[in-house]
């Protein structure tokens, strides 16, 4: 990695092969505060400026989904361990109850949107899969596909960016 600095004369120079649509934005933080994200960058095989850029991305995703946005390293700990813990726990009850299938029956979901009123069939359909228990089904399988194609190396999850498929597939 390189760095330039803001007086550099070959400042002009290195942002002329970036994409039109790019932007400069500076930013002044601490020294030690640079260093240590030059490091992570570093570690991450990244430049500083697309280091930055992902965890403001990141950051801008968390403050968006309500996500309390600062926490210590205990309290991120915990929160992931109950998390593991529920989805263990849901996985459990998944394979003891079927397989890991659930069943949602379509007379169910019908009969539950059906009143004295006519409806159309897009009125119907739109109901069905509005309705919490096609949401909560659909995310569960949705969910275990996912991880399973992780399983396999299909696809790939970054944190602040979510799901994609991998190169290649």
């Amino acid at each position: 990695m390189t760095e330039t600095s803001v007086d550099s004369p070959s400042d002009e120079r290195d942002f002329q092969t970036l994409h039109k649509n790019t932007t400069r934005a500076e930013l002044f933080p601490a020294k030690q505060h640079k260093e240590e994200w030059w490091e992570e960058a570093e570690h991450e095989e990244s430049s500083l400026s697309r280091y930055l850029y992902d965890l403001i991305q990141e950051a801008r995703m968390y403050r968006d989904s309500g996500a309390p946005f600062i926490q210590t390293q205990d309290q991120t700990v915990k929160q992931l361990q109950n998390k593991i813990d529920d989805l263990q726990t849901q996985l459990e009850e998944a394979r003891q109850g079927g397989g890991g299938r659930t069943h949602l029956s379509i007379d169910d979901l019908v009969t539950r949107v059906l009143d004295q009123q006519y409806q159309s069939l897009d009125e119907l359909i739109e109901r069905v899969s509005a309705s919490d228990d096609v949401a909560q089904h659909l995310q569960r399988q949705i969910e275990n596909r996912l991880y399973a194609l992780a399983e396999n190396g299909q696809v790939e999850f970054q944190r602040g960016h979510g799901w994609r498929l991998k190169e290649g597939n």
